[in-house]
């Protein structure tokens, strides 16, 4: 076989078998699945995420970033999120928000898997803003309806829009 052939075909294979690696890490579907930007008794706020894959995925490296411009605030994960489990990154207790923001969920490489509409929520009550059923992801403001909050638990109860 002609040598150049076999480099080509060697470096082919080896550009699939990284694709194939890579997937094969692939991150999951992980979304924002219910947000609390304005909690009772100055409680912290709070983003939770829920992972709709067959695989656990480790959320080492990826961030959770709450904006409402100016202000920004950023959630460092660590742990794992198992399949059709939440996971809850809790905000400081130091921020002041003004109950308003857009939510994004930032894998390691930067990149932006999932981002919600901007939300309002200045009740300072046990209402939140959750995806119905959980995991639902269209891209539209339609996946978020303003619920009574079910913190780590599946958004099932008190849906109000």
């Amino acid at each position: 076989m002609n040598p150049k052939l076999n480099e080509r075909i060697c470096k082919a294979s080896l550009f699939v078998l990284g694709l194939v690696a890579i997937c094969g890490l692939c991150l999951g579907d992980v979304v924002v699945n219910e947000v609390e930007l304005s909690p009772p008794d100055n409680a912290t706020v709070w983003v939770e995420l829920y992972n709709s894959e067959n695989n656990t995925v480790d959320l080492a490296g990826w961030t959770v970033k709450i904006e409402d411009k100016p202000w920004a605030g950023l959630i460092p994960l660590n742990g794992t999120i198992e399949p059709n489990g939440f996971y809850v990154a809790e905000g400081q207790p130091r921020w002041v928000t003004a109950g308003n923001g857009t939510i994004y969920l930032i894998d390691p490489a930067g990149n932006n898997v999932d981002k919600t509409p901007m939300l309002n929520d200045k009740g300072r009550n046990d209402f939140t803003y959750g995806r119905m059923p959980d995991g639902k992801k269209t891209d539209t403001r339609a996946d978020f309806a303003f619920m009574m909050g079910t913190k780590g638990r599946p958004n099932n109860t008190g849906m109000r829009r």
